[in-house]
């Protein structure tokens, strides 16, 4: 369960011609480089998506959202590895949401999630939230779940990404954790009818499942060993 006051998310596809690079690449040497920011606490790696959002979702924990305007983070987009550089044209349906937590309910991390973006109802409080989030937490498969709204100020990314912009709602992002992605999937139908009796109804559309990859915090960077830029057959 995330635990920072600020939340990155970012969906991105990637080039099929590249797919094994991309993943070798996000693991040993993109995200560890992100997680060595101070401020940005543990990074959270999704992949194979079942739905319409693009197949890779990244969810980075951050102690506040002025990590993002920080010179070490700021440093590292604007001087990419060769490596990074040569991905970046590769992404496909690029997304990327700086967030504000709204409201987090259970504990621990699910072996899968289930996401969606949001487009949020003007005047939602922190109650009516927080409500709807344990009522999801009484639906079995769900072992976690989380809202959290766009940051209108965040900065966009000073680079260009191959591929087009999805077109999917960016007032937020709903994350639910689960302990099995086919338990938290055949739950789907509960979730629905719990999110249609709450200020979310109609908020998110675009369900995506999602097993987890990777998790890596400052903590483990000590252990990591980087790996050379693999070669695309």
């Amino acid at each position: 369960m995330l635990e920072g006051d600020g939340l990155l998310a970012l969906w991105n596809g990637v080039d099929p011609t590249r797919t094994s690079e991309y993943h070798l690449w996000h693991t040993r040497e993109h995200v560890p480089e992100r997680v060595s920011v101070p401020g940005v606490v543990r990074a959270y790696r999704y992949v194979d998506g079942d739905g319409p959002l693009p197949a890779c979702l990244t969810l980075y924990d951050l102690a506040t959202l002025d990590v993002l305007t920080s010179p070490p983070y700021r440093t590292l987009l604007d001087n990419p590895t060769p490596w990074s550089r040569s991905m970046r044209p590769s992404f496909r349906g690029f997304l990327r949401l700086a967030c504000r937590p709204l409201a987090r309910c259970g504990g621990g991390t699910g072996g899968a999630v289930l996401a969606t973006t949001l487009g949020l109802p003007r005047g939602l409080k922190l109650p009516d939230a927080t409500g709807l989030l344990r009522d999801l937490l009484a639906i079995p498969a769900v072992t976690g779940a989380q809202v959290a709204i766009v940051a209108p100020d965040s900065p966009s990314v000073p680079f260009t990404i191959g591929g087009d912009m999805p077109e999917f709602p960016r007032d937020g992002v709903l994350v639910l954790d689960g302990y099995d992605r086919t338990a938290l999937m055949a739950a789907y139908g509960a979730i629905r009818r719990c999110l249609k009796q709450s200020p979310l109804a109609d908020a998110g559309t675009a369900w995506t499942s999602y097993a987890l990859g990777y998790i890596v915090s400052a903590a483990d960077l000590p252990g990591i060993v980087t790996v050379e830029r693999q070669a695309t057959p």
